[in-house]
């Protein structure tokens, strides 16, 4: 039970962190005025 909820958490913080690296790539991206391909 354990290792579920652990792997829970560790998905969850896995994708807030890949949230927050494309929303700051966003921002700075559009920003600059240039074209994001990503």
């Amino acid at each position: 039970m354990y290792l579920v909820v652990e792997q829970l958490l560790n998905g969850l913080q896995f994708g807030l962190l890949l949230f927050l690296l494309a929303a700051g790539l966003t921002l700075v991206f559009g920003i600059m005025d240039f074209v994001n391909l990503a």
